[in-house]
């Protein structure tokens, strides 16, 4: 009997639970559970009930490494370190002074090396100053006030201590512009923020710009190191190691370039003459190391070789050639770029220009401010060095019409409109560093006309990394705008112009190129003898010279 009211139960059971799934189902739209689980559990059977397993498994969320930097460690360095952890996960950038890991100067495990730059404003006299006399300034007992923005004061600080009220703390937008204005100072910044205005120092006859230079005993290098911070630990550096590309500097020897920028070559008349009895040599035997030691050396030769020319004549006119083989001189000199643009070029004809520009590219030499047409006169003379793109460009707005190129004839390449300007815009936009040239009209004075102030500001303004005045038989002094550095005329380099002291003197500006931009500029200054031979000027001739030149510079910020 209970047998059977069990069993009739659960029949009874069984055929509910059938008719509720029945009808269930047909109602339940497709993205909802089925309620079956619920409703068996709501009777007490002694049946197995249903379990629904998740698909996934939770996993506690890690927290993220942090970073933090403490004062003193370079912009530049921060923001590369940033970069990486925004690539990568598990990191955060926390700011202030504390976190897992902290950026450091001189602590813990080494990361970069940052080496600082002594400069001076350009017109600075000495090429040279010592780090004891750094020292003292920093103290208070030096010779001259340092300036340093706040950056840098907190790196040097972890060199020298706190500064001296002898030390100024200067924003570093403004650094160059009140250096300029007191001129006796010195700065310490960065090496890869040096710009052409500031001359860079010899520290202890230790040159930056020589890329060759050991930095064993420099006293301006900083280590930047990396340190486990609160909870951090050594798993979170050698996490943050493990990304990191390995040491890094802000002065890398693979990315140095140096162009040696020259004046007016002319070799004709007395110049020629000397070489005759003295060798074709002999103009070289001072000047010619420093234009060999250059990566990259330009000659502005303003008169072209013919086979057939007279015999030099120390007294002659104004009509001028060279004869072939004082090509020679070229090629001892270490010539890799030659300018065009001279007045010169076609006194004898056309076609020794294009007998010339043959003779160039024979010796692996390129050219620019004039060539075998028109066409080929307006292009570039370009240079891969190092990585550095360099751009050479040129034109002559003073003629005579017979030296300027045609569409049929060679010749120098004419300035017409805003020709040279556009072009500078459009080399400087594809990332070259620009270098232009001018054969302008020839002033024998130290300082500039006020219209070539405005004509060779236009082409730094135009983006010219360097404006070079070409036509300077007589030295010119400098300017400084829109981040361009100018020279109005750099004087003769090998020509016969002895009549007076300022024809006589010349310089080879040595443009330091430095991971695509200009970032410096040295002097050479040389005194022309015999007609044809710069020598060195000595440390007096040197100076005098610098001074009377250096006033009629013009700064702009």
């Amino acid at each position: 009997m209970y047998k059977r009211k069990y069993w009739l139960a659960k029949y009874v059971v069984v055929l509910w639970i059938i008719f509720f799934m029945g009808s269930g189902c047909s109602q339940r739209p497709d993205n909802v559970l089925p309620t079956r689980a619920v409703k068996a559990e709501a009777v007490s059977l002694p049946v197995a009930t249903m379990t629904i397993v998740p698909t996934w498994t939770p996993v506690p969320t890690a927290e993220p490494t942090t970073i933090a930097v403490r004062a003193g460690v370079p912009g530049q360095l921060v923001a590369q370190v940033q970069t990486l952890i925004n690539q990568q996960p598990g990191f955060m950038w926390r700011g202030g002074s504390e976190g897992d890991i902290i950026l450091g100067v001189n602590v813990g495990q080494p990361i970069a090396t940052w080496i600082y730059a002594v400069v001076a404003p350009f017109t600075e006299l000495a090429d040279e100053v010592a780090a004891a006399d750094l020292r003292a300034s920093w103290e208070g007992r030096g010779e001259r006030p340092l300036l340093l923005s706040p950056n840098s004061a907190a790196a040097i600080s972890r060199l020298w201590g706190e500064p001296s009220e002898q030390v100024q703390i200067v924003d570093a937008n403004e650094l160059v512009a009140t250096a300029w204005a007191q001129r006796a100072v010195w700065v310490i910044m960065p090496f890869d923020q040096v710009t052409p205005d500031m001359k860079l120092l010899v520290v202890d006859g230790v040159d930056l710009l020589r890329p060759e230079e050991r930095l064993d005993e420099y006293p301006l290098q900083l280590t930047i190191g990396i340190l486990s911070g609160q909870g951090g630990g050594g798993q979170a550096v050698s996490k943050f190691m493990s990304y990191w590309p390995g040491r890094v500097t802000n002065r890398d020897p693979r990315a140095f370039t140096e162009v040696a920028m020259t004046g007016v070559t002319a070799l004709t008349r007395a110049t020629a003459w000397t070489m005759e009895r003295k060798g074709i040599a002999y103009p070289a035997e001072e000047v010619g190391e420093v234009l060999q030691a250059a990566d990259v050396t330009h000659i502005s030769n303003e008169v072209s070789f013919n086979p057939a020319c007279p015999a030099p004549n120390p007294a002659g006119g104004t009509s001028f050639c060279s004869a072939d083989e004082y090509f020679e001189l070229l090629q001892l000199v270490g010539t890799d770029v030659v300018e065009l643009t001279g007045n010169h070029v076609n006194d004898y004809g056309a076609e020794h220009l294009t007998h010339s520009i043959e003779l160039y590219e024979r010796a692996g030499m390129v050219y620019f401010g004039g060539g075998r047409n028109q066409i080929d006169s307006a292009e570039a003379a370009v240079v891969t060095h190092n990585g550095n793109r360099i751009a050479f460009v040129g034109c002559n707005p003073v003629g005579p019409r017979y030296a300027w190129a045609t569409a049929e004839a060679a010749g120098s390449q004419p300035c017409s409109g805003d020709y040279l300007e556009n072009y500078i815009q459009e080399l400087a936009a594809e990332g070259y560093v620009v270098i232009a040239t001018i054969q302008y009209w020839e002033h024998y004075s130290y300082g500039p006309t006020p219209q070539q102030v405005v004509d060779f500001k236009a082409l730094a303004a135009a983006g010219a990394a360097a404006v070079s005045g070409s036509q300077g038989h007589h030295a010119q002094g400098f300017a400084f705008h829109e981040g361009a550095f100018i020279h109005y005329g750099l004087g003769n380099l090998f020509f016969d112009q002895m009549q007076m002291l300022g024809t006589r003197q010349t310089f080879v500006d040595r443009y330091i190129i430095y991971d695509g931009r200009l970032l410096n500029v040295r002097l050479w200054t040389g005194l022309i003898e015999d007609y044809a031979r710069p020598r060195v000027m000595s440390r007096e001739e040197r100076t005098d010279f610098l001074r009377t030149v250096f006033a009629y510079t013009d700064w702009e910020p």
